[in-house]
């Protein structure tokens, strides 16, 4: 598991939920070479869906470097967030089980990650705190 799977998880997530601009929006705080790097691994956890999104991101990227303050694990943080004053708890479990174990504790660590979001981890890291 990793954050790649996490975020493609995310991604599917957002398209089955009609919500193709908040996974642009995702897709464009996430850095290049973390796309990038989705799109070598296999192709049979991204789809055919996601994996066009993150080309078409690629594709039409406007800004020519990252922000260093953009990271995936703040990008998926905040979506996380949204979804919980959504009430999409069980969205927000189903990226959550994506993740290694030391990404949960590294998104855990997130100062702008919601106290609840960050508990919902532990559910996952067999209660062991970050």
């Amino acid at each position: 598991m990793s954050s790649s799977h996490a975020l493609a998880e995310m991604l599917r997530q957002l398209y089955v939920a009609r919500q193709a601009k908040a996974a642009d929006i995702l897709l464009d705080r996430v850095p290049r070479a973390a796309l990038e790097h989705m799109l070598g691994e296999s192709s049979a956890f991204l789809g055919a869906r996601v994996r066009y999104a993150i080309e078409d991101a690629l594709r039409h990227r406007k800004r020519p470097s990252d922000d260093p303050a953009h990271t995936t694990l703040r990008a998926i943080g905040t979506v996380l967030n949204a979804w919980l004053h959504d009430g999409r708890r069980l969205a927000i479990r189903s990226v959550l089980r994506e993740f290694s174990l030391d990404e949960l504790h590294e998104l855990a660590r997130l100062p702008e990650l919601h106290d609840e979001v960050a508990s919902m981890t532990s559910d996952f890291t067999g209660g062991i705190a970050p």
